[in-house]
């Protein structure tokens, strides 16, 4: 026995146009992602003072002075305390 293939259908547009394609149309060709809309990568990142080794969590976006840390250059800290101590603030 032969099976029974559905008749074709093709479900698309149409060649009249309402308006609601037209709208639809326009606003996905306006819709442009650009480069500068990346998402933003938090990472989280254990920082320590170099001085006593006190250690804090602190993500990629936060100032690590909300942290009680002072950052003395790229990836170094002091905690305040030794900050102090040593002349930082």
């Amino acid at each position: 026995m032969p099976s029974a293939r559905p008749s074709s259908v093709h479900y698309g547009s149409s060649s009249s146009s309402s308006s609601s394609d037209s709208d639809l149309s326009a606003a996905s060709a306006s819709y442009c992602p650009s480069m500068d809309s990346a998402p933003i990568v938090v990472s989280v990142e254990t920082i320590r003072c170099m001085r006593c080794a006190s250690a804090t969590e602190m993500t990629s976006t936060d100032d690590p002075s909300s942290y009680g840390m002072v950052r003395i250059s790229t990836n170094l800290y002091y905690c305040e305390r030794c900050a102090k101590k040593t002349g930082f603030t």
